[in-house]
């Protein structure tokens, strides 16, 4: 006969997230962010860069395709307490926030522009996080 487990609390299908969100934390992604990017809003009650790209890394890692799909995941975050992450608008805001200009090339042969990005601030980010996870020296 098969043994039935009653639960009292909130179950949810995106449960694994929150391992994602405590390595995350341990790892200090939040605080690297902050100081690679810099602080946002002047108020100090605006949402870190940190909690932005949290925000669509972990609706990517549920699943999310685009991003509508936080809002959908926001009533499942909350169910992990001390979790508050931003919602779909405030992303687009804080993402169109970290754009940088694009540099354009024209070349002298053959009279074409090319346009390029080199999103510098968040290239060093990337090379941060990933040589603080160990990936690299």
């Amino acid at each position: 006969m098969a043994k039935v487990a009653i639960k009292n609390e909130n179950i949810t299908s995106f449960g694994g997230i929150y391992h994602i969100m405590d390595v995350f934390s341990k790892l200090g992604f939040e605080k690297l962010t902050e100081s690679v990017l810099g602080k946002r809003g002047s108020s100090g009650k605006a949402f870190s860069h940190g909690s932005i790209l949290g925000s669509l890394f972990f609706s990517y890692l549920c699943g999310g395709e685009c991003l509508e799909d936080i809002n959908a995941l926001i009533g499942q975050f909350k169910q992990r307490p001390d979790t508050l992450l931003p919602g779909a608008d405030t992303v687009g805001r804080g993402l169109k926030e970290l754009a940088e200009k694009n540099i354009v090339y024209k070349s002298e042969t053959s009279d074409k522009s090319y346009s390029f990005n080199t999103a510098q601030k968040l290239n060093t980010l990337l090379l941060r996080m990933i040589r603080r996870m160990g990936l690299i020296k």
